[in-house]
């Protein structure tokens, strides 16, 4: 039987209608944001004391802060492990950590330079927000009680010193200890009752305040030189009960207002219980006490709950996994997008990883301070951080000078891999390295390849033959910049030099994030996309973006597309058309990034990792 010829043409009509309809929802189909959970809960252990549990016996008192969150200090018995945890109402984390004469815990925080109570007769109470001394500050760095009562501190970014009475209440603000120096790094008081405090980082000094007179003057001997890249001193109480400084190589003991050159300093005194045990070592959820009759050590463990660790840096790693890294504690996970499963990898001795690079089926990590370089293969089912060849990931130590925070790590001609970096404390001029991943080491280093600036984007441009880079104004911390603008700069591998500069956007300072992508050069400041002609070396078009473009967070999907990160969402831009396709905003800030897999966008925002999907009509029209 034969099928009527309008049949065909009905059929054909049909199809072709139903395929438009789903081409039309193909194409009107949003993105999605998507949360992936808190991938990392460990927190970052600051310090230890001892202190009395508010029932006539003794207590161990760990200090945990968490910089996407509230810092919480744990309450130990020292006999059982049993731990009570309390939250702070303000303050992500404290350096200083002190038992007050009164016997209540004092901490010194970061972000607001607050000074907070617990008091272990009223636990229910929790920690309290006393106050704060200085209302220019930010950090307090360290305590130490004064002979006179005063609970005395040092700050950042006006190297100040503060104190605070905890019988009266008073607080008092002393004033600056050193002109230009932004650090009051460390604090001691001696058995004179003065306060002596050591500065940093651009050139160091040694201060002592005397209580008495309300006056302080620098002790430090003249021709002394700190350590590259911090030169500051540090000050301590050892176990002979005099007060010593550090200074670069050199050892001082301090009596009075005096310096004295000597070879070594005591071992710093112990923690320790009142009936003499002493606490050996202690970890997160960990502590070791010794006993000093029989020298037995016993390990014990205590519980606490951290609310999340704060995504420093997201990128791509081997097999398309999605790989990232947590600030103080530097803790490594990753994100298999095929599974949905996060795991906590493990963790590295630096604050957190600045950039991340795959290669050859392993990543590359580089982080802070430092700029160490490290290899993980994620073929091995363990990780055992170490510069053995039995360690995964193995650490290749740093990268060279002028590397302090190694913000952009990329490949380049040659295989070679091209780092550029902030500089260390104290100095201008960040670094542009060449590692060799056959030797894992650097075969080539160039500083202030953009005068007293940081390189804080690179992207290598194979038709040119150039390499492209974008500065911070801005130095290693302790210093201030010295140039008003950011700059844009080409440098040719091959003739070892830079051969181009200028600051494509008035007034910027830093290019956060650059792209080499089908012969254009793509760079960002503040909320502008710049398009960059390699050859002509020159600017064809600027694009408004919906935001502050976030750092080495610029990718090119397979469609040719770029896809981008600002602090309010996500963006695409599409050459051909040269206009913005999307401009999607976020439910949560955008933090950090960036791992573009397939046609998923993944970030950090404060602890938690996202993802965005893109349109489908986007993704593959």
């Amino acid at each position: 039987m034969s099928t009527p010829s309008f049949s065909l043409g009905w059929l054909t009509l049909l199809i072709w209608i139903l395929s438009d309809l789903w081409t039309a929802t193909a194409t009107a189909q949003p993105g999605r944001f998507d949360t992936l959970g808190i991938p990392v809960r460990k927190g970052g252990l600051m310090g230890c004391v001892v202190g009395p549990d508010g029932r006539g016996g003794e207590a161990l008192y760990f200090n945990f802060n968490q910089v996407s969150g509230k810092l919480f200090l744990v309450q130990v018995d020292p006999d059982t492990g049993q731990g009570r945890q309390f939250d702070a109402p303000e303050g992500p984390g404290a350096w200083a950590l002190l038992t007050g004469p009164d016997g209540r815990i004092y901490l010194g925080t970061w972000d607001g330079a607050l000074i907070l109570r617990f008091d272990p007769s009223e636990p229910e109470a929790g920690l309290k927000v006393i106050g704060r001394p200085s209302p220019t500050e930010t950090y307090l760095w360290q305590f130490d009680l004064g002979q006179d009562g005063w609970l005395y501190a040092c700050t950042y970014p006006n190297a100040k010193l503060v104190r605070y009475h905890p019988q009266t209440g008073a607080m008092e603000d002393l004033g600056r200890l050193h002109p230009t120096e932004m650090y009051a790094r460390s604090l001691t008081v001696g058995p004179n009752g003065k306060v002596y405090v050591g500065i940093g980082t651009a050139q160091g000094d040694l201060v002592v305040f005397d209580p008495a007179t309300g006056r302080h003057r620098s002790i430090l001997p003249p021709g002394l030189s700190g350590a590259k890249g911090w030169s500051t001193v540090n000050v301590s109480r050892r176990s002979d009960g005099q007060v010593y400084a550090e200074f670069g190589p050199t050892v001082m003991r301090l009596d009075d207002e005096t310096a004295t050159i000597v070879p070594q300093a005591p071992a710093r005194p112990s923690l320790k219980l009142r009936d003499g045990r002493e606490v050996v070592a202690f970890g997160r959820g960990t502590y070791s006490l010794k006993d000093p009759r029989s020298g037995t050590v016993t390990d014990r463990a205590f519980e606490y709950a951290g609310a999340g660790d704060y995504i420093f840096v997201v990128g791509v790693g081997p097999s398309n996994v999605v790989y990232g890294s947590t600030a103080m504690p530097l803790e490594a996970f990753r994100h298999d997008p095929q599974t949905g499963r996060s795991e906590h990898l493990g963790a590295m001795p630096g604050g957190e990883v600045y950039s991340l690079l795959e290669h050859a089926g392993k990543l590359y990590l580089c982080y802070y301070g430092g700029a160490v370089m490290n290899l993980y293969d994620p073929a091995k089912p363990f990780w055992k951080f170490g510069s053995g060849t039995d360690c995964n990931p193995i650490s290749f130590g740093g990268v060279g000078d002028g590397h302090l925070r190694p913000r952009a790590m990329i490949r380049g001609p040659g295989g070679l891999i091209y780092i550029g970096s902030e500089p260390p404390y104290g100095e201008l001029g960040g670094a542009l390295g060449v590692w060799d991943p056959d030797l894992n080491k650097t075969i080539e280093n160039y500083r202030h390849v953009v005068t007293n600036q940081s390189i804080v984007s690179l992207a290598w441009e194979p038709d040119s033959g150039l390499l492209f880079g974008g500065s911070g104004n801005f130095g290693g911390g302790g210093t201030r910049p010295t140039e008003t603008e950011a700059k844009f700069f080409a440098f040719d591998p091959a003739r070892k030099q830079k051969v181009f500069e200028a600051a494509l956007v008035p007034d910027a300072n830093k290019y956060p994030a650059t792209l080499a992508a089908r012969g254009k050069v793509y760079t960002t400041a503040g909320d502008r996309l710049v398009v960059f002609d390699p050859e002509a070396l020159r600017v064809e078009k600027t694009v408004r973006l919906p935001g502050a473009q976030v750092d080495i967070s610029l990718g090119q999907h397979q469609d040719g597309k770029l896809v981008g990160l600002t602090a309010k969402g996500v963006y695409v831009y599409d050459p051909a058309r040269g206009e913005l396709e999307i401009a999607a905003p976020a439910p949560v800030r955008v933090v950090c990034g960036f791992a573009l897999v397939g046609d998923d966008v993944y970030f950090g925002s404060k602890a938690e990792l996202w993802r965005y999907r893109l349109p489908q009509g986007v993704a593959r029209e």
